[in-house]
């Protein structure tokens, strides 16, 4: 794969770089990012939906009419399910999405997704996000300057205390670490910012 260029942030200017995202593969592989996806938000879900059955339905056990001589049908108690307020014929019940992918195939999901930031253009490098304290109006105003104010996920080797701090009150602004990025973290945001911390670590995981 031919290099490219993408938007390079370094001591307050913007310009732009050389980038060869060959380590990451040849092309993105469409249906192993999607079932990543799809299994990442399956692991999301709590599960806790309940409806209640007719064991469960708190009332009397009293037939509701006799059986016989009213030309109705049969009807034992209030709690069966065609009854308003029974309970629910095989309705949804507490149970647990999760499910696991191998580990080979959760890594090529991931090399995919981050493939598919370069070719898209939706990436800017910056040499290191360093600040005093937290201070989230100066990295909102570092982001705005890269065209990556909105969704954006910021990728560091090890994010320090203060950026994490920084970022914690950005709606849809998400800091991690090159170790515990997925495929998810990387499809459901617009832009994603790359320190050269991160870009060294990713090249050393994914074989770059």
């Amino acid at each position: 794969m031919r290099s490219m260029e993408i938007p390079h942030w370094k001591d307050g200017t913007t310009g732009r770089t050389e980038f060869d995202p060959s380590f990451l593969g040849e092309k993105v592989l469409s249906r192993t990012l999607h079932a990543a996806v799809v299994m990442y938000r399956a692991n999301k879900r709590t599960g806790t939906h309940k409806t209640k059955t007719r064991a469960e339905i708190a009332r009397s056990k009293k037939a509701v009419f006799r059986q016989k001589g009213l030309g109705k049908g049969r009807v034992r108690h209030p709690q069966v399910s065609q009854c308003r307020g029974g309970g629910v014929a095989h309705g949804p019940q507490p149970r647990d999405y999760s499910y696991a992918m191998p580990k080979k195939e959760r890594r090529l999901a991931l090399r995919s997704a981050l493939l598919s930031k370069f070719r898209d253009g939706q990436v800017v490098l910056a040499d290191a996000l360093e600040f005093g304290g937290p201070k989230t109006k100066e990295l909102a105003n570092v982001l705005g300057s890269l065209g990556a104010q909105g969704s954006c996920l910021i990728v560091d080797g090890s994010p320090a205390k203060n950026l994490v701090l920084s970022a914690r009150n950005l709606p849809r602004v998400t800091v991690t670490s090159v170790q515990d990025l997925n495929a998810l973290d990387v499809i459901q945001h617009r832009r994603m910012l790359v320190t050269q911390a991160g870009l060294d670590a990713m090249k050393e995981v994914h074989g770059g």
